[in-house]
């Protein structure tokens, strides 16, 4: 959703250049994004963050308790692919839209903190939303360059290769439910390579 709401946004800002209606709706994609991350990472306490592992992972809510499902698969990896760079140029250009961003920054510091400043050259500053911090992107990146975890020859397999010799094992009641990692036939990856 996060990815989506970043999509939506670019779409709307560029709509809103040649045409003002749309800087409302890029300001409620920004709101929804900025909230959905908020959520991502801080829920509950650490959302779906595990800062053990340095990894994202699913929950399953049961009975009131959350549980995170600790396998590694490209649910942990998705958070990263959800990145959008506001130019400051091209936002003071959107009135309305730079109007209501700052004041969503100013007055929600709480959830604004997903928003980071890139001010790489001088004459150039930009804003980049993104679901991880700098130091979340770095470990997640860490799994998924690795080849004993996600990096294959034929590129980003779907679950981690650490589940061959562990799997995930969860279970419920008198049921067992695994994530195993099986190379081979059936084997998808997120980047070229076999389907």
């Amino acid at each position: 959703m996060a990815f989506y709401c970043l999509t939506m946004l670019s779409m709307a800002l560029e709509l809103a250049l040649e045409n003002n209606v749309y800087e409302d709706l890029a300001s409620k994609f920004f709101e929804h994004f900025v909230r959905i991350a908020d959520a991502m990472n801080n829920l509950g306490g650490s959302g779906l963050w595990d800062a053990t592992d340095g990894f994202y992972y699913d929950q399953l809510k049961l009975n009131g308790q959350v549980i995170p499902l600790r396998s590694r698969s490209l649910v942990g990896l998705l958070p990263i692919i959800a990145v959008e760079v506001l130019e400051q140029e091209k936002i003071q250009r959107l009135p309305g839209f730079f109007k209501r961003m700052q004041w969503f920054v100013e007055n929600r510091p709480d959830l604004a903190r997903v928003i980071t400043w890139c001010e790489r050259c001088p004459n150039h500053r930009h804003r980049m939303l993104a679901i991880p911090s700098r130091q979340r992107l770095e470990s997640v990146l860490r799994y998924m360059l690795d080849e004993s975890e996600f990096l294959s020859p034929f590129g980003i397999r779907s679950v981690s290769a650490v589940h061959r010799e562990k799997p995930y094992i969860y279970r419920l009641d008198d049921h067992e439910y695994r994530v195993d990692y099986s190379p081979g036939e059936g084997t998808t990856y997120l980047f070229g390579g076999k389907l």
